[in-house]
């Protein structure tokens, strides 16, 4: 059974996911250049809150273990805190691609770094598939973001 702050942290991470695929929606429309690299990047973001809101009832009914840890609900919501104050900052056009590109690489780099999918632990082979797609994906994702950002570095520098 979950605590009631382990069901906020859930609630959270879904939130988190929801508001990462609203922002490259976004950046989608103001960055056209990668229009396809953030669309992408969207869409999965919208897989991972359904997974994790899977992982949730998993863990809800005693079928995974979910265990944060050292994070509180406020190490979250700081994260969720950023992606609404980059998603502001785009829609009033006071961010540049560059700076898309860097504060999404940042984000994905700050889930990696904070752990937040290593919270959970399947029981079972295709519990531990679900868990390891969305660290995976997310991995992935810093590195598109990587590889774009140094792409459009090359372009300014020369």
């Amino acid at each position: 059974m979950l605590k009631d702050y382990q069901e906020k942290i859930l609630e959270l991470f879904v939130q988190l996911e929801l508001d990462m695929s609203g922002l490259y929606s976004l950046f989608a429309v103001k960055f056209p250049k990668y229009k396809n690299l953030w669309a992408t990047l969207s869409q999965q973001e919208l897989d991972h809150a359904e997974r994790v809101k899977k992982l949730w009832f998993l863990a809800s009914k005693n079928k995974i273990v979910f265990e944060e840890k050292l994070t509180k609900t406020y190490t979250v919501k700081r994260v969720l805190d950023s992606v609404k104050d980059a998603y502001a900052n785009a829609k009033a056009d006071k961010m540049n691609l560059m700076t898309a590109l860097s504060v999404s690489r940042d984000f994905e780099q700050s889930i990696i770094e904070k752990e937040f999918y290593n919270f959970f632990t399947g029981k079972d082979p295709e519990t531990r598939v679900l868990i390891n797609s969305i660290k995976g994906e997310t991995l992935v994702h810093q590195s598109m973001l990587k590889n774009a950002w140094e792409e459009e570095r090359k372009i300014t520098l020369s």
